[in-house]
């Protein structure tokens, strides 16, 4: 409003010193040419008509010499470009703060659209952490002694996990048969809630085996494959990560206290190389840099088992001396399995 002020003291002090009107060019290009005159037009041209007509008006009461007549109309002439300034900057204003709420909208809609969004990141974060627990616990199925009954907590986390293999084998197309069958495996078991170790395994694998018949047939892993390929080493007692050369898995339980190759780790490797089924795998067995030689001789009946499958060109497997693996640990890569 201060520009408005100013201008309204530029009108006040022309309509006193206009009040002589004896100049009536000047006087008229003071006055319709004055800031005051041009918000005026622009803005209210309605008012700015009625200050053309009564400096109409003033012109002829000039000319008819009726000098009182002529500053009364020129007076109202200023009054009304005045007007029109004032209502040039109400219009002004009001755009403003219509700009102003439109911005406030826009801010209340995307502070809307940030809350929702931290919501679900927040949704997204308790799913994961409720799927990395579950996957911790079905986990340990692999270090359960196969005679041993299996925790409450370990059979609903595995469960679920064959459950979830089970719908997205049915999504892929699986055969009723199987999945009948699994399904009815599933529900028997838990029931009796009394199941050893040994047979819920063989019902994850089962279900894995099931997915890895569908994924064969696929030219290629798809997207999201390294993922579920992480998930499924970890529920099966791996330690498992996504690297720029593939998926690598690790495990130091092939071999036996005993020292013996552990036929049920390797059984667990061979069902997650039919469960993915997509390119090559080589594995390294690490062993003492000099002088075990029984440890050698480990090694290498451990490497030909890991090679021993339906396609034993697919596993590649040697022995390593390495700082980065103990003696007798085992570190394979799934090298198809790059995607992000």
């Amino acid at each position: 409003m201060h520009r408005v002020s100013w201008l309204l003291r530029i009108v006040v002090a022309t309509a006193v010193s206009g009040c002589a009107a004896q100049q009536s060019a000047r006087t008229s290009d003071a006055l319709f040419g004055s800031p005051v005159a041009a918000l005026a037009r622009d803005h209210a041209p309605d008012l700015y008509a009625q200050a053309e007509i009564a400096w109409e008006k003033a012109e002829a009461a000039l000319r008819r010499k009726d000098q009182d007549a002529a500053d009364e109309h020129l007076t109202a002439a200023h009054l009304w470009l005045a007007a029109g300034a004032v209502e040039a900057e109400r219009i002004r204003l009001d755009r403003e703060l219509a700009a102003l709420q439109l911005e406030e909208e826009r801010w209340a809609r995307q502070l809307g659209r940030d809350q929702e969004a931290s919501a679900l990141v927040a949704r997204d974060i308790s799913r994961y952490e409720a799927r990395a627990v579950a996957l911790r616990e079905a986990e340990r199925i692999s270090a359960t002694d196969g005679s041993a009954v299996v925790s409450g907590a370990t059979l609903d986390a595995v469960l679920t996990r064959v459950r979830f293999n089970l719908t997205l084998a049915e999504a892929l197309g699986a055969p009723d048969a199987r999945l009948l069958s699994l399904r009815a495996r599933v529900e028997t078991i838990a029931e009796k809630r009394s199941e050893p170790a040994r047979s819920v395994e063989a019902l994850l694998l089962g279900s894995e085996e099931l997915l890895g018949e569908i994924r064969a047939d696929w030219p290629s892993p798809p997207p999201g494959s390294s993922t579920a390929l992480v998930e499924s080493a970890v529920v099966l007692g791996f330690v498992a990560d996504r690297a720029g050369t593939g998926v690598v898995i690790r495990s130091d339980r092939f071999f036996s206290s005993s020292g013996r190759v552990s036929d049920a780790t390797v059984k667990r490797f061979h069902g997650l190389v039919a469960a993915f089924p997509h390119g090559p795998v080589a594995c390294q067995v690490a062993v003492s840099e000099l002088g075990d030689d029984a440890g050698a001789r480990r090694a290498a009946l451990l490497v030909a088992r890991l090679r021993s499958m339906d396609d034993p060109a697919r596993v590649s497997a040697s022995m390593v001396t390495t700082d980065s693996l103990s003696p007798g640990a085992v570190q394979c890569t799934f090298a198809a399995y790059t995607d992000p």
